[in-house]
């Protein structure tokens, strides 16, 4: 018995060896497996890295001619269409389908948008408009680089890029793979999708990506050239998008075919005439849904003709002078072109409600900027900007209108005229003096002797003397008028002040113009030369730097300070340049860098001095990115930070938190006045269709 249960055990003991030893192998067979498959992998994947470099060839200024074709569909519409830019025609039409053709050239470059040149085209919008045509865009990617279109959109076949993605190899079939790309994190600044490539180089034969960005949901599939050059470049590329908006929904089709033969007539061909034009240059027929969308519009076009009876043209006239000439000017931008592409202008929508912004002391804030230029030649132009806002709270209106005279533009010489009506400023300067003179005989607490309405008139001419150093001059003229001119009249002071004073600038670029940027500014009033009665002197000193790193993350540092050497008994009104309120945002990186603000607007002209520093880190995937949906539509995070000490403030700070997406920026913010006072601000503007 006892060797019989000695001999079963020793079965047992060996069949349970057997089946650790077969569990073993296994494991080793699958750990071998895995091993092997991440190796694979990270080969293919390293080698679509490399594979731009491999490419000894640069497609900077390469030029290809281009068929490109649309197809858009409406299948929701309602008034709110009217607002989105180049879908105003879209909103009114009788039609639902609407179909494009064109013919043109391209010009490529390595990190700036394809430019291109229309040679023919024909579509069944009303005069030939363009629908969406920031989506061309869509229709080049420049998938070797880090962004695919311009400064969107990570590239998931750049090396910087390998840590927002996770990458599979799928399937491999000769000496192709089929790797499958998905975002570490889902954020509408990052695509997923799959690429055909050649396991041997890397090259990517064929690609699908597929995204969400600014409420364009859109698949695009590129078909990639086979060899040198033309590897980095697309040959064929179909875009299928939707976009949904405040119960809009639409949905289109993009096709472009690249490299066709060049035209020997380069001249723009329009209407029918392109139509007929077309059918010898498309690269496939149109389908059967394409040719019903030309005949549907051929066929209302006729109607029209047939019934414009004189009543009939005298209604079609106003109807089409208050649909296009005025709804479509008051809804949308206003752009043109004139005297051959010489000369432009372009106007921001005048009632358009996405135009407004908010912060907690101006309240609504309603903006608009034109602009316009003129080209005399590769070295000369002209060029005005003007920026005009309205805050309802303040009840005030603030207006920004440099004209810019460029004589030679290699050495970046200008002359500028500057008319600005800015702020509200308060100078208790003139309110210490009335009290001064006449004592206790008023109640000044309700008298509005404070503030007043400031506006400048600047002339400056500057050049840059080499790379690293510009120098500018000029004279200022400024006046202040008072709000409440009643008062000031029955107190025997006037109502305006004035001053001229002469400014120069000194700006020094130690590493060129992609380093910091010092700036020295020296202003003082004509004394004995006009017949103001202030005199003062000012100096400021200023640095910036905007530091770009890498996948669309940037750091902006700012710190300066100024003061007043002499005349400050009599200077009415403290007017620093770096150091002041900005009631019309629209130019430092993101706008808001580089301000105050929950800081009170009567402390930028209360002190003899100031020094201040700010800072802000600029990232796509910062805080709101890791949480569930909302960073699904999170383009860009914000951290600030702003340091300040005055006369009267020994130190203040604030620190903010800002995001932009697909509606709006907001951004939120923290004050503390040596640590006793605590406050809090909100802001945001509306930044829908910003990019369209």
């Amino acid at each position: 018995m006892g060797k019989g249960k000695n001999g079963y055990f020793c079965v047992m003991i060996s069949k349970m060896a057997c089946w650790r030893i077969l569990a073993a192998l296994l494991l080793a067979v699958i750990s071998q497996a895995a091993s092997s498959k991440d190796r694979l992998d990270t080969l293919v994947v390293n080698r679509i890295f490399n594979y731009r470099s491999s490419i000894d060839s640069t497609i900077e200024g390469y030029q290809t001619q281009a068929y490109l074709k649309y197809r858009v569909k409406t299948n929701r519409r309602n008034a709110m269409l009217l607002c989105v830019p180049h879908l105003y025609t879209v909103a009114r039409s009788n039609q639902k389908s609407h179909l494009g053709e064109s013919y043109l050239t391209l010009t490529f470059h390595e990190s700036e948008p394809t430019e291109s040149e229309v040679h023919v085209r024909t579509s069944t919008i009303h005069r030939h408009r363009t629908v969406l045509p920031d989506l061309y865009g869509y229709l080049t990617p420049n998938i070797y680089q880090t962004t695919l279109l311009s400064d969107h959109l990570y590239s998931p076949f750049h090396t910087r890029n390998k840590r927002y993605y996770k990458y599979t190899v799928k399937q491999v079939f000769g000496t192709n793979a089929n790797v499958e790309f998905r975002p570490r994190v889902k954020n509408t600044q990052a695509v997923r999708g799959n690429a055909i490539v050649d396991i041997e180089t890397g090259r990517i034969i064929r690609c699908t990506l597929l995204g969400e960005f600014d409420m364009v949901s859109f698949e695009i599939n590129l078909t990639m050239g086979a060899e040198g050059l033309a590897s980095l470049l697309p040959t064929t590329c179909i875009l299928k998008t939707k976009i949904s908006f405040m119960g809009n929904n639409l949905r289109g089709i993009y096709e472009a075919h690249y490299g066709k033969a060049p035209l020997a007539d380069k001249a723009l061909v329009e209407g029918i005439q392109a139509r007929e034009q077309m059918d010898s240059l498309r690269p496939t027929p149109l389908t059967t849904e394409e040719r019903d969308i030309y005949a549907e519009y051929d066929s209302l076009r006729r109607s029209k003709n047939n019934a414009d009876t004189t009543t009939v043209r005298e209604k079609n006239f106003i109807k089409n002078f208050l649909w296009d000439v005025i709804g479509d000017h008051l809804l949308n931008r206003i752009k043109g072109k004139f005297d051959n592409d010489r000369g432009y202008y372009r106007i921001s929508p005048i009632i358009n409600p996405l135009y407004l912004s908010y912060s907690h002391r101006k309240g609504l804030t309603y903006r608009l900027t034109a602009r316009a230029g003129y080209v005399f030649n590769d070295n000369s132009n002209l060029y005005v900007r003007a920026k005009i806002g309205y805050s309802v709270k303040l009840n005030h209106t603030y207006f920004d209108i440099p004209l810019t005279y460029t004589f030679d533009d290699r050495n970046n010489g200008k002359v500028r005229l500057l008319w600005r009506n800015d702020e509200l400023q308060a100078s208790s300067t003139v309110l210490d003096q009335l009290k001064e003179k006449h004592g206790n005989n008023f109640d000044w607490d309700t008298l509005s002797l404070d503030y007043f309405k400031h506006s400048r008139l600047a002339l400056t001419a500057q050049y840059d003397l080499n790379p690293y150093v510009g120098v500018e001059t000029g004279i200022l003229f400024s006046q202040w008028r008072s709000i409440n001119k009643q008062d000031f009249r029955a107190l025997g002071k006037p109502t305006l002040y004035k001053s001229t004073a002469l400014c120069e600038e000194l700006t020094i670029r130690p590493l060129g113009w992609g380093g910091p940027i010092v700036t020295i500014d020296y202003e003082r009033t004509l004394n004995g030369v006009t017949r103001d009665d202030m005199d003062y002197e000012r100096w400021e000193f200023d640095c910036s730097y905007l530091k770009p790193l890498p996948c669309l993350r940037s750091l902006s540092l700012r710190a300066g300070f100024g003061f007043y050497t002499t005349g400050t008994k009599n200077t009415y009104f403290l007017d620093f340049n770096n150091f002041r309120e900005d009631n019309i945002p629209g130019g430092w990186n993101d706008e808001w860098s580089g301000d105050f603000e929950l800081l009170h607007r009567n402390w930028y002209n209360s002190s003899h001095y100031y020094i201040r520093a700010n800072a802000t880190y600029e990232s796509p995937l910062l805080l709101l990115s890791w949480i569930p949906m909302i960073g699904t539509i999170t383009e860009n995070e914000r951290i600030y930070v702003s340091a300040l000490h005055l006369s009267q403030i020994k130190y203040y700070m604030e620190v903010g938190y800002g995001f932009t997406n697909r509606l709006l920026s907001m951004g939120i913010f923290t004050g503390y006045e040596e640590f006793k006072h605590f406050s809090l601000g909100l802001r945001f503007d509306f930044r829908l269709f910003d990019r369209w």
